[in-house]
């Protein structure tokens, strides 16, 4: 990496990188004059578009946008981006931005001064745990590694900033002007470009027209690395398709986004979100929708909700780059054929390969491919033996020292989850509750990896305000879903560890491995922690939840609404480790199965979905009885497991109330909101208090002996 003490050396070799037409990375470390003079100097020639994050009251000529804004500007194109990574460094917000700088464009990195960046508090180090004074960063000492000997990094020292005031100093050569977005009809595509809009009309066109839909069905992969025009290709694309008369639709995992970039181009395809559009298609559609469904951002879809919406389209258009910050291309397309023969789809694959905002051989697309951009993995032997793979468990800071490692793991992680992005990297060696455990061949080659972050252990007061939703901290997403949405504030008390991804490579997948990983991970904290369970939250894909049921793991919650980017339950489950746990988890599964009738989704692929998650009663233990009652009523707890129980309390009574009346009927003829019913669950219950044990016990004998019956 050059490091320029002196102005006029910094302004000499950018001047040689934009010969080049290659876009580059200026690293600044902030000082007393980098805003007011050092910027203004650098940028002062140069007709501006572009942006700046984090820093608001700078007026620099450009728009200034919060980190989770970036996505907003996908598709545009921009000279210029200032990126101030002092309290705030998000990688996915960086990569996206930099996807927008045209060929001789500049990216600059305000980094801050006297300390070294890694020893820097920000955003997302509050958000793992460290305090100002404890701060380690393995993923940022990692990045300023990679830095190094890299011919596109610059960095100007605070001495070569201090020249700026000399009246010699010339400003920077102006950056390349950015024209204004042209008209649809006015772009020019490059050959390949070219060729995608060819095949795209034809194989839609030919699923259209057959009498035989179900032979002809097509399923069109187009994909390529970010900034090779993918979009504006397929936006080309149906433009043609409408000319047609033929009905085009797009959908998006994530946002808006895709209908606004095809917008920007002047197509004017309807829009409708991925989970709206999953619960419009029914069985009696099967592939006989003469619509082309286009799928922007399809490599962050579950495969189980892609199969979905292959029921009920005949020609499918998968749009995503084979990398990226909206997740990898690299795992669907591993998968694409074996989809596509299942549900008899004939596959088109189309992939760009021309860079069209920027040259081929661009220094600033080889730093980010190189640093946050997942490599191949080694090509494995297909019989694997599990006695001889070796188990090793690692931090972050020692992940980030052996590189060998560290590339296998985030590759196969990007392989095998949809949503994996750069930002995960560095939730990946920064997070200091997070541990990653690695299973290797004997070769040394990795096989499987699994992610595991410490979570639980919260106090009593704090669990409470979870529980009620007073409070929501940032981390310990499990425990805070038992507690605030389960209605278990203890539940937020226990140590635990959350599984947050598992993954065995491709080349021995179906072998077991991933059960005898579990099974490792589970001995491990069993003897190990004083950890009362494992656990696991994610998108409920039906070949998924089969996974872990059948490593003995329990559902015993699921989300009522589905998630906007998925279309799919988020699902969670538990195995118990030690005694506190197992308590624990029989008042948890108690709960769901009364609340589990509550559940209510209308696709055939969420109705498949209910059907796995069903659970089977075996009866709550009497003892346990008295603390599901002090759940509820003292400490905002799920009102599904007891409302049975209570129902049978209220009728042996002689006298009621007119809210204990309202109640009984409700049960029957609901007359309010659910919420409603639940606020005055848990008042009913909390008169009860403290509950006659013995009376509950009878109860329940009652209750199993009818179910019985």
């Amino acid at each position: 990496m050059p490091q320029f003490h002196h102005w006029s050396d910094f302004t000499n070799y950018w001047k040689l990188l934009q010969s080049q037409a290659s876009r580059g990375l200026l690293v600044l470390e902030e000082c007393s004059v980098t805003y007011q003079q050092v910027l203004p100097k650098l940028l002062a020639c140069s007709q501006l578009t572009g942006v700046s994050v984090n820093m608001p009251g700078y007026d620099l000529g450009v728009s200034n946008i919060k980190p989770q804004q970036a996505s907003q500007y996908l598709g545009r194109s921009h000279n210029l981006l200032i990126y101030r990574a002092c309290d705030e460094f998000n990688v996915n917000s960086f990569c996206a931005l930099c996807g927008t700088l045209v060929g001789a464009s500049l990216a600059i990195l305000i980094v801050p001064a006297g300390q070294p960046w890694q020893h820097h508090i920000d955003a997302q180090g509050v958000d793992y745990g460290y305090l100002p004074d404890n701060v380690q960063s393995p993923f940022k000492h990692w990045w300023q590694a990679v830095w190094q000997n890299h011919k596109g990094v610059m960095q100007l020292s605070q001495q070569a900033q201090q020249e700026v005031t000399l009246a010699s100093v010339v400003a920077l050569a102006p950056l390349p002007a950015i024209t204004p977005s042209l008209d649809l009809s006015s772009i020019s595509l490059l050959p390949d470009q070219q060729q995608l809009v060819v095949k795209l009309v034809a194989s839609a066109t030919a699923a259209q027209k057959s009498e035989q839909r179900v032979s002809a069905k097509q399923l069109i992969w187009v994909c390529g690395a970010r900034g090779r025009g993918k979009t504006v290709a397929v936006a080309k694309a149906l433009e043609q398709l409408a000319t047609k008369g033929v009905n085009t639709l797009i959908t998006s995992a994530a946002s808006q986004t895709a209908k606004a970039v095809l917008h920007q181009h002047g197509e004017q395809t309807d829009y409708i979100a991925v989970d709206q559009l999953v619960q419009q298609i029914t069985a009696e559609q099967a592939a006989l929708n003469n619509t082309v469904l286009v799928i922007e951002e399809a490599a962050s879809l579950p495969h189980a909700l892609l199969q979905a919406l292959m029921q009920g389209f005949s020609c499918l258009v998968l749009v995503s780059s084979s990398d990226g910050y909206e997740g990898t291309g690299q795992g669907l397309s591993l998968k694409l054929p074996q989809l596509a023969q299942r549900h008899e789809f004939q596959l088109t694959t189309i992939e760009l390969t021309e860079p069209i905002r920027w040259q081929e051989g661009d220094l600033l697309e080889e730093l980010v491919q190189q640093s946050f951009l997942a490599p191949k993995l080694p090509v494995l032997v297909t019989n694997t033996h599990l006695a001889d793979l070796e188990h090793h468990i690692y931090t972050g800071a020692q992940l980030a020292l052996d590189e060998p490692i560290l590339a296998q793991v985030y590759g196969l992680l990007s392989l095998a989850h949809y949503q994996t992005t750069p930002q995960d990297l560095r939730l990946l060696l920064d997070h200091p509750d997070l541990s990653t455990h690695c299973w290797l061949n004997q070769q040394g080659n990795l096989i499987g990896v699994a992610c595991l972050i410490a979570e639980g252990g919260l106090s009593q007061d704090l669990s409470v305000a979870i529980a009620r939703g007073q409070r929501r901290i940032k981390g310990h997403l499990l425990a805070q879903i038992l507690a605030q949405q389960a209605g278990c504030a203890e539940a937020a008390q226990l140590p635990m560890r959350r599984i947050q991804r598992i993954a065995v490579h491709p080349a021995v997948q179906g072998q077991g491995i991933g059960r005898f990983m579990l099974k490792q991970i589970h001995r491990h904290y069993q003897a190990s922690s004083n950890s009362q369970w494992l656990g696991s939250s994610f998108a409920g894909e039906p070949d998924v939840i089969r996974f872990w049921q059948a490593a003995g793991y329990q559902v015993i919650w699921a989300g009522q609404r589905l998630d906007a980017a998925t279309g799919l339950p988020s699902v969670q489950l538990v195995l118990p480790l030690q005694n506190h746990g197992l308590r624990l988890s029989k008042l948890l599964l108690a709960n769901f199965y009364h609340y589990y009738a509550h559940l209510n989704w209308d696709s055939p692929l969420t109705k498949s979905i209910l059907t796995l998650l069903e659970p089977t009663y075996r009866g709550l233990p009497s003892q346990l009885l008295p603390h599901l009652f002090d759940q509820v009523g003292n400490y905002h707890g799920n009102v599904y497991g007891v409302q049975g129980y209570l129902y049978r309390a209220l009728l042996h009574k002689e006298q009621l109330s007119h809210d204990e009346k309202q109640w009984l009927t409700h049960n029957w003829q609901p007359r309010f909101s659910q919420k409603q019913f639940s606020q005055l669950t848990r008042q009913l219950v909390a008169q009860q208090l403290p509950i006659d044990s013995g009376f509950l016990v009878t109860i329940s004998a009652t209750r199993c002996s009818k179910r019985k019956g």
